[in-house]
């Protein structure tokens, strides 16, 4: 059969199209086939992957659950010998932030061997370590307006687990909080004292030892005793006595010494009279030897004086009952400073006011009792402890006012000079409505020694004049002693009263600074109750009871190893003894640490740091009172910013104590406060009082 030509074409291209619509569902075919080969292929690896991945995993987990306890022993043992380790040491003690680090070098990391020889018995691809690291540390005390400390800070330990499986890693990490931090009490262990309120019960409440004229006591209250420096017999770091008084010539020795805070309104201490042990007249005079010891006068310049003192005055002598005659007198001005007594040889009360040299408005003011507290240590060389005081605290003393007075003729001045003893014209203190022009001034021994037949008014126009000549009691800033001292230590002569050495002054406190190698730890108003967050922050560890504390952290000997700070709820506000009822006086410390005790209050029998490198501190967080049932020595803290220093028995505190006021009554024992110089946060010892704390729980990670 014959096609037309026009039939022959359109064959053709049917063919034609045939043959391109077969390559086409080939090629589809093609890359489908492809595709699903590869897609196979892929799923293949992405499952082999998943399975390299929990290999490792499980490796991982091999890893922890195989070593936690041998990586726990030897971090325990590291830092348990922190000490010993310089490079931990430089690390945890670094001021600020520090960058992670691992410390596999500082442990000995034989699991990790193990955990190798295990990996190759599973397959020659497989890999486990184990590594400890120190992550994440950053400053949590940061505030100088509460405190400052460069060194605290927070953080975690790490240990974490890696598992290997055909180039397929896992990593396990196990967290645990690390908290570096001071268990001294901040800007507190700077303090010798801190009273919250010190005229708690009035201005002059403190004024109650009867002492006589030596400065001994011989009933009732007894004095607190305050050292603000490392006296000779200190329990740790004892100063020597020839240093000590080498450095009183120093006039910033209050830079290094524990300060004083009197807190709340006015308050008055009556310097007890005396130079020995318990006497403070050295406060103005030097007190070599109290046996001998005879006080200074010191002299009123003339330009202080009234018009009257210029010039020579002819006046009566005081002979005139026998030869009438006139005289030419000079005049001048002295006094001596003294102390307050209440016994005498002749007296048994009210003896200072013998004589009617002092008034009975001052009798009734001031009384003739001297302070229970003295803040500037005792009279003896190296145990005299001068210091800044901040608040309104005043020192009160007699001031004994003499007219100095000398015959210009020389036959009177001979008969004046015979007398024995020596005339004496001393200036009684005349209140205003009893003032008058014609009051008589004369010996006080009432004698006719050939002195003048003299009244007030021929040396003072009115009260104001007499009264700045006058014997009175006087008051002045108890800080302002410092600057007397500073003149009988440096040797200077001519001294002046008030002295013109103008060291230290009245300060409110409002501008405090602490600081160490230039960089500032607080500034600002010591405040008791911000000490008391800043304290309570520090929480490491919480109990129910003063019996689950007890049962916790003392030792099979008896001894407290604390290396924590605890805080104890005590919901039944029991009454917390240190140590407990029937355990051995005093509590040895093994480890030292910080106890909060939340409720109830606070009773001391005696506590003994085992070495100078160890500090307890005890804060009472709620009101009550501190006190004490024994004469054992207390090396401790207190910081009870709400509680009340007790009467009880006499006391001995080696530490810093914050309380919110004294009970100060005729029961009030005394005892000594020793300002420990190694706790002193300028210095560099302070840094040995640093705990290193893990807490106990875990936090479990996947990477």
């Amino acid at each position: 059969m014959h096609l037309s030509p026009t039939n022959k074409s359109i064959a053709a291209n049917k063919s034609g199209f045939a043959i391109m619509f077969a390559v086409i569902i080939g090629t589809v075919m093609l890359i489908l086939a492809v595709s699903l080969y590869t897609f196979v292929g892929h799923q293949h690896s992405g499952i082999q992957s998943i399975v390299n991945g929990e290999i490792a995993h499980f490796l991982a987990e091999a890893g922890i659950n195989s070593s936690i306890g041998s990586v726990r022993e030897a971090v325990a043992k590291m830092l348990a010998n922190a000490s010993g380790n310089p490079r931990l040491n430089e690390i945890l003690r670094k001021p600020g932030e520090i960058s992670d680090v691992c410390i596999d070098d500082m442990l000995d990391t034989s699991w990790n061997k193990d955990l190798k020889e295990f990996a190759r018995e599973i397959d020659k691809e497989a890999a486990i370590e184990v590594n400890v690291w120190l992550r994440d540390f950053r400053a949590s005390e940061t505030e100088t307006s509460s405190w400052a400390d460069p060194v605290a800070k927070d953080g975690y330990l790490v240990i974490e687990s890696t598992g290997t499986f055909k180039g397929t890693k896992r990593v396990i990490l196990i967290k645990r909080r690390v908290r570096v931090g001071s268990v001294v009490p901040a800007w507190l262990s700077k303090f010798s004292l801190y009273v919250g309120d010190a005229a708690k019960s009035g201005e002059g409440s403190f004024n109650l030892i009867r002492n006589d004229y030596r400065g001994m006591i011989t009933d009732g209250p007894k004095p607190l005793i305050v050292y603000n420096h490392a006296t000779p017999d200190a329990a740790f770091e004892a100063g020597n006595i020839s240093d000590i008084i080498r450095e009183e010539a120093d006039p910033t020795v209050w830079q290094r010494r524990g300060w004083l805070w009197m807190g709340g309104r006015r308050s008055r201490l009556n310097l007890c009279s005396g130079a020995g042990d318990l006497g403070e007249i050295f406060h103005f005079y030097d007190v070599s030897n109290p046996n001998i010891f005879s006080p200074v006068k010191f002299t009123t310049p003339v330009s202080a004086l009234p018009e009257s003192f210029a010039a020579s005055m002819v006046l009566p002598w005081d002979k005139s009952s026998s030869s009438v005659r006139q005289v030419s007198y000079r005049f001048g001005h002295s006094f001596v400073l003294d102390g307050f007594h209440d016994r005498s040889s002749r007296k048994d009360t009210d003896a200072m006011y013998e004589g009617n040299i002092l008034s009975s408005g001052e009798k009734s003011t001031f009384t003739s009792k001297s302070s229970i507290l003295h803040l500037y240590g005792d009279a003896r060389k190296g145990y005299q402890s001068r210091t800044r005081v901040f608040g309104q605290v005043y020192a009160a003393f007699p001031r004994y006012a003499n007219l100095e007075v000398k015959p210009e003729e020389p036959d009177v001045e001979e008969l004046f000079a015979a007398a024995r003893p020596p005339p004496l014209y001393l200036l009684p203190s005349i209140s205003e409505g009893a003032w008058n022009n014609s009051i008589s001034i004369h010996d006080i021994m009432r004698r006719e020694v050939g002195g003048p037949l003299l009244k007030t008014g021929m040396l003072c126009r009115d009260h104001s004049e007499y009264s700045l000549l006058m014997s009175r009691i006087s008051e002045l800033p108890y800080v302002e002693s410092y600057n007397s001292m500073q003149d009988v230590y440096s040797g200077k002569t001519g001294r002046f009263f008030p002295s013109d050495a103008g060291i230290l002054a009245q300060d409110s406190g409002l501008t405090t600074t602490i600081e160490r190698n230039q960089q500032i730890l607080f500034k600002g108003r010591p405040s008791a109750t911000a000490l008391l967050q800043t304290l309570k922050s520090r929480t490491h560890i919480e109990v129910d009871s003063i019996n689950d504390f007890w049962q916790r952290f003392l030792n099979e000997r008896n001894e407290l190893e604390l290396n924590a700070i605890v805080s104890i709820r005590n919901s039944r506000q029991l009454d917390m003894q240190i140590p407990a009822g029937g355990k051995p006086q005093p509590l040895i410390v093994k480890g030292g640490g910080m106890i909060i005790l939340e409720q109830g209050s606070l009773v001391l029998r005696g506590i003994s740091c085992s070495s100078p490198d160890e500090a307890l501190t005890v804060v009472m967080a709620g009101t009550g009172s501190v006190s004490f049932t024994s004469t054992q020595a207390n090396h401790v803290n207190i910081v009870a910013p709400g509680a009340e220093l007790g009467y009880g028995s006499k006391f001995d505190i080696y530490g810093s104590l914050c309380v919110g006021s004294i009970y100060a009554d005729h029961r009030f024992q005394g005892g000594t406060l020793r300002f420990r110089t190694g706790q002193d946060p300028t210095t560099s010892g302070y840094e040995r009082y640093y705990k290193v704390f893990i807490d106990p729980k875990d936090s479990f990670w996947n990477e």
